[in-house]
């Protein structure tokens, strides 16, 4: 696919417009045509196939990923979202260390040094020491209350074995090291979902995608269902239930339990998918594939919203609409349809002229909000929030339908504006940004919660002129890019006509990072799963959508 012109390359007579045009046309042309989306390389992820199948191709590749991004102080992730990826990598590390595996272009040396430090780190952590916060204000990630106390019994598990089969080379002050649960948490939760697992029993399909924890060592399991050879659009999820290659014996040379008949053309559909992927990414692995669907309905909900110049083929619009089934959309094959996928599908199919009618929503809506997935324990903002821009928006351009859905409308705008922090923001559990979260449910409210909103909205817009960062910024760290798209959203809301200048000069600091940045896989990850990453492309068009914003206002 050509991609498009520089600015330095393109012709003088483009236009403001055709260049934005361009971009666009360029994001959801690649779109279209990656039936995997562009999601983000995940420590957890790439370290849980790293233990679970060592013979996947591309397995060299991955020992380097995660030797290369380890941090200085021996641990992984992001801030406020490392302790996860460093026990996911630092039990991967340990288990190839015991494999005698080496990693592309480094010895086993490198594998060592590395699980040594993870190892230290860890337990500096979960002992009260330095860098502490990572282990007692845990984040909400998906599964975590079996994912840590899991990957902490496996690393346990290590050390108790080196004991009377040796690592060669473990340091003698690591012997005698247990590492203990974080405070407040225990493993009674893995306990009995094990035990469930162990029994056969199925568990609800949403359970499937932390596979790699909940039934290690149970391959092809009946009461798990793939989707075109994927386990819950999870690649260690997939691998866990696969156990081990159907084709042959792994490179251990241990036999592999055969496959049921009955799992025999799954398994092989199963492998299909972790190859074709690997080979996809380099060897790589994201968080979660195939997730098309997630990708497609926010680059379409961005642009529309933002009125950026772009015409979304009949083709990509039809696709869309055949996932946007009676029970809802999901994120991608594979995983069960949610509210906020459904929303912002029904909200970029209707932005864009079609005529699908959001009922499927109204599964959702339970006691004044919506919630993400039946039973969940916290309710998202930024999933309420686009639950009232699609009805909403469908309320406005069809209003004999106001009798049907005005009621969640209102419950979910009053909601929104129960669940607003003091400062002026709003977070969630689906993106560790708040300026995410903030930019979704002020701009729901400005657009579809009338005046009654609006000193919310303008809370939320002198919360982002307060946090602001040096160097024109918001966000994480010194800020990132992405985040300050979010702030210009937010910003471009407000009407307090006293602080005119003061929002002026804050959105021109803004263009200014968003004319000498952009977003790539190795853009600070914020979108939470079991571990953060970054969805590139809905990145791209956040970012694109503030840009044109600022050109417009």
């Amino acid at each position: 696919m050509s991609r498009t012109p520089t600015t330095e390359q393109r012709p003088a007579s483009h236009t403001a417009e055709s260049v934005e045009l361009d971009e666009a046309q360029v994001l959801l042309e690649e779109s279209e045509a990656d039936p995997w989306a562009q999601i983000s390389p995940s420590v957890y992820e790439n370290a849980r196939v790293v233990t679970v199948a060592p013979w996947l191709g591309g397995a060299g590749r991955r020992l380097r990923y995660l030797c290369e991004e380890q941090a200085a102080d021996g641990g992984w992730g992001v801030a406020g979202f490392r302790l996860v990826p460093t026990l996911s990598a630092v039990e991967a590390l340990l288990t190839a260390w015991r494999r005698g595996e080496v990693a592309d272009g480094a010895g086993a040396d490198r594998i060592r040094r590395a699980a040594v430090r993870g190892i230290e780190t860890l337990h500096t952590w979960l002992t009260g020491g330095q860098g502490s916060e990572e282990a007692k204000q845990l984040p909400d990630t998906v599964a975590i209350e079996v994912v840590i106390p899991g990957l902490i019994a496996q690393i346990n598990d290590h050390l108790i074995r080196h004991r009377t089969t040796c690592l060669p080379g473990l340091p003698e002050r690591l012997v005698s090291l247990t590492l203990p649960l974080p405070r407040g948490t225990d493993d009674s939760i893995l306990v009995a979902l094990r035990t469930a697992t162990a029994a056969g029993r199925t568990l609800p399909p949403k359970l499937w995608h932390a596979w790699e924890i909940l039934a290690p060592g149970r391959p092809f399991a009946q009461e798990v269902q793939p989707v075109n050879g994927s386990v819950s659009c999870s690649p260690a999820a997939t691998a866990a239930w696969l156990a081990g290659s159907p084709t042959g014996p792994d490179p251990t040379g241990d036999s592999l339990t055969a496959p049921p008949a009955a799992a025999t053309q799954e398994a092989r559909a199963a492998l299909r998918f972790l190859d074709d992927l690997q080979r996809h990414r380099g060897g790589l692995l994201p968080l979660g594939a195939p997730m098309p669907n997630f990708e497609r309905a926010w680059v379409l909900a961005s642009l529309a919203t933002h009125d950026v110049p772009h015409q979304a083929s009949e083709s990509l619009l039809d696709q869309l609409e055949a996932v946007c089934l009676e029970e809802g959309m999901t994120a991608g094959f594979g995983l069960p349809p949610d509210a906020d996928d459904t929303a912002v599908g029904l909200y970029a199919l209707a932005r864009h002229g079609r005529r699908h009618r959001p009922d499927s929503l109204l599964h959702y809506y339970n006691e004044g909000h919506f919630c993400t997935y039946p039973d969940e324990r916290t309710a998202s903002p930024s999933a309420n929030a686009h639950a009232l821009e699609a009805l909403g928006f469908w309320t406005q351009r069809y209003p004999d339908d106001l009798p049907r859905f005005g009621a969640p409308v209102v419950g979910s705008a009053d909601w929104l504006l129960s669940v607003q922090n003091a400062d002026g923001s709003w977070t969630d559990k689906w993106n560790g940004s708040p300026y995410y979260a903030t930019a979704s449910c002020a701009q729901a409210l400005a657009a579809y919660a009338g005046e009654t909103a609006r000193p919310a909205v303008e809370r939320a817009v002198s919360w982002v002129l307060n946090t602001r960062r040096p160097a024109d910024r918001w966000g994480h760290g010194t800020g990132t890019i992405e985040e300050t798209a979010y702030a210009v959203w937010i910003l471009r809301l407000s009407r307090n006509a006293h602080r005119g200048q003061q929002v002026d000069e804050a959105l021109e600091a803004a263009r200014r990072t968003l004319a000498r940045g952009e977003i790539t896989e190795d853009s600070t990850p914020l979108w939470i799963g079991k571990d953060v990453y970054t969805p590139v492309r809905i990145a791209r068009a956040a970012c694109l959508s503030a840009t044109h914003d600022l050109k417009t206002r």
